[in-house]
């Protein structure tokens, strides 16, 4: 078996095992990640960008190019982005300070199948926030037109699924959202 490394292998690879622990935690803890990745965006945004306003040309920045082999630091800050929003992510997911809790007043296959949506939807919105990085954007301070995609522009040309990530991205932030808003409108309260 020949197996060729790609992005599109990669992305693959990773929309599975989110999506796979996503269902091994269930609906309400794939929830809590979905609305913990929203947090996690913009404070890892915000929290990039200070590193690099603050630290850019500092010894310790210099160090961090040489080790993570980064070129220039606009990569440095994606990577600190992306850094930063991986372990928030997590810590919101394993230590959150807050619950989330929906009831179950549908059948078994119903309730799987919704469970399946939004790990789906968990994985896309995850792996959108972090194409968003990579490719130099801030969702806080907008983008440099000049650089903005030059770092993504490389698996862009070379991956069919990141062209479709790209091209929806949109979707992948509102989709969620509009499900978890709507989910909740029509959930039973329980008392009533």
């Amino acid at each position: 078996m020949d197996i060729h490394l790609s992005w599109d292998l990669f992305i693959i690879v990773f929309f599975v095992v989110i999506l796979a622990y996503s269902l091994i935690i269930g609906r309400d803890n794939t929830l809590k990640v979905i609305l913990g990745t929203y947090v996690a965006a913009l404070a890892a945004d915000a929290g990039g960008s200070i590193f690099g306003k603050y630290f850019s040309g500092s010894e310790m920045f210099l160090k961090l190019l040489k080790f993570a082999s980064l070129g220039t630091e606009s990569a440095a800050v994606a990577f600190m982005k992306v850094l930063f929003f991986v372990v928030m992510v997590i810590l919101i997911a394993v230590r959150g300070a807050f619950f989330v809790q929906t009831t179950s007043d549908r059948s078994g296959p119903i309730r799987f199948i919704i469970s399946v949506m939004y790990a789906f939807m968990s994985a896309g919105l995850i792996i959108s926030v972090i194409l968003v990085f990579v490719s130099g954007v801030s969702f806080i301070g907008g983008g440099n037109t000049q650089t903005t995609g030059s770092a993504l522009w490389m698996m862009y040309s070379q991956s069919q699924m990141v062209k479709a990530i790209v091209a929806n991205s949109y979707f992948w932030f509102f989709v969620p959202a509009l499900a978890f808003l709507v989910q909740s409108m029509y959930n039973k309260k329980e008392g009533t």
